[in-house]
């Protein structure tokens, strides 16, 4: 774990094409994200994007239950897209996540991710940055081992 900063940076290289990468993060982000890594809790929830500006990044509990992570800011498939987080801080003062996806070759994508809300929390984000830089990772790697499992499916 680092030690707070005014944005987490984060880059991994995937073995898969960019368009690849995107749609495994955007389209297939249950497959990936961490169960139970969640605001339930709940080893079975499913967790949704909503794939345009204003759409939703959130999990739905088995009984139905939606809890909103966050809404999408920008969608510029499959180059990169943003959203604000409100996990750990709340909708009234959410933290902002860009992913950029960056080709590399036909088979190897750069994936950086920059997590920042200085400028939207205040203070809050010296607390809660060591958190966030927890979280990636254990994400990430979730990430990057599903993206290993879709060499062939480019």
């Amino acid at each position: 774990m680092s030690a707070p900063t005014d944005a987490i940076r984060k880059t991994i290289v995937v073995r898969c094409s960019m368009s690849t990468a995107f749609r495994i993060w955007t389209e297939q982000i249950d497959l990936w994200w961490p169960k139970g890594h969640s605001r339930s809790g709940d080893p079975r929830t499913t967790v949704l994007l909503e794939q345009y500006v204003g759409g939703r990044l959130y999990e739905r509990t088995p009984n139905g239950v939606e809890y909103v992570w966050g809404v999408v800011l920008v969608w510029e498939p499959p180059q990169r897209f943003a959203y604000h987080w409100h996990l750990g801080s709340g909708p009234a003062q959410p933290t902002r996540v860009d992913v950029s996806f960056t080709a590399l070759d036909s088979a190897q994508t750069r994936v950086e991710v920059l997590h920042r809300g200085l400028e939207l929390i205040g203070e809050r984000w010296w607390q809660s940055s060591p958190r966030f830089d927890a979280a990636w990772e254990h994400v990430l790697p979730a990430y990057l081992a599903v993206c290993a499992i879709a060499i062939g499916a480019d």
